[in-house]
Parts: C-alpha cells; structure tokens; sequence
C-alpha cells in the first residue's frame, strides 16, 4: 500500500513523464516483470540509456517509480494526481455543421497536467459524428478546448459559421482561401467566406 505521506508529496507530472509511467505498466502487465533501461528505451523511441535513466529518475524522486536491484516497482499512478474541473459543453457536431452549442451546466474532471497553465480557458465538448475519426476523434468522445479566436492553418477548431452552426474541424487556409477539413474520406471539406474561432483542440478524453 502506498504511504500517505509520499501520496501528499507528490509533483504535476509532465505529459512525457506520464508518456514513461504508463510504459512501465503496460510492460509489466504484458510480461509480469519489469523492463530494463534498455527495453523502455526501444518501446519509448530513445536511443540513449541514460535519457532513460533521467526520466525514471525523475519519477522515482517524484514518489511514482522505485527502483530495487535489477527491477524497477511503480508505486503510484498520474490518476492520483490532481483533478481540476472544466466546463462541459453539448453536443458538437464532427459531421455537417448544427446550431450553435449551449452550456450544459455540467463539469468534467481532468488531469491537472492536461491543462497546465491554461486554467480558465479550458472547456469540454462532446463529438457528435465521425468526420473526425482519422484524427482519432470519434463519435461520443470527449474533447478538450482552448478557449482562442486565433488558430493557424492545420490546427483543429471549433468553428462558428456566419449562419450560426458550429463544427469541428481541421483549419486549412490556401491561397486566402478558408477550409474545414474533415478526417474522415466519407466527408467532404467546407469552403467558408468567414468564420469565428471558438476554440482549438487540445486533449482527447475517451472511456473504453
């Protein structure tokens, strides 16, 4: 069992930290001992051992990871970590644009480290549709939002059409010319004159 006091001391894990932690889990889980520096290495991409030691080491002083000879023990989770409560938005269409969205009045739990230093310009909105499903954005998902009425060529909006529908979709500009591009090739993309930036994408949450 976890020592309250190590619980109470814990740090914000950075998303490359939780990215590590959750790859010492899945190893264990999948071969029931844990992975040498090497092993987490290969599943992480990194090359270099000692990059690898860094990050279990920072893990290990932030009271998630302890290390015993030739084995390496996970003693917390990042869903121990603080929960902060966003907003919660209705349905928002990834499919053909529908009338602007209301407040639900309802609040969502997130991950502290999600949000980072974006507090209070964070909402949640749930995907009606599957335009977005490429962009491993599907229907009944949960999505979280930056609060910005600026957003570059490429990134994903929630977008309000001068008719007053709402859409999600990926921003393209070309040659002046505006676009909502759907992730999905059953989906055709939409050519606007004008449109108003309601947010951009900046998290995905998804119940299996």
């Amino acid at each position: 069992m976890v020592n309250k006091m190590v619980n109470k001391l814990r740090k914000q894990l950075t998303p490359r930290q939780v990215e590590v932690l959750q790859a010492v889990e899945r190893f264990i889980l999948e071969h029931g001992c844990s992975p040498t520096i090497r092993q987490l290495g290969a599943r992480l991409h990194i090359g270099s051992p000692s990059a690898v030691f860094k990050h279990i080491r920072s893990l290990k002083r932030k009271g998630y990871l302890r290390r015993v000879p030739g084995e390496i023990q996970v003693t917390g989770s990042p869903a121990e970590e603080a929960l902060l409560k966003v907003p919660l938005a209705g349905l928002v269409p990834a499919g053909d644009p529908k009338e602007a969205f209301d407040a639900s009045g309802e609040a969502v739990e997130v991950p502290e480290w999600m949000i980072g230093r974006r507090k209070g310009s964070i909402f949640c909105i749930q995907v009606e549709g599957k335009s977005m499903v490429d962009a491993y954005i599907d229907d009944g998902d949960r999505v979280l939002m930056e609060r910005t009425n600026t957003a570059s060529s490429g990134e994903m909006v929630l977008a309000l059409l001068d008719d007053g529908s709402v859409t999600l979709k990926r921003l393209k500009i070309r040659n002046g010319n505006l676009f909502l591009v759907p992730e999905n090739p059953d989906f055709e993309p939409i050519q606007v004159k004008e449109l108003r930036i309601l947010g951009k994408v900046v998290g995905v949450l998804r119940k299996y």
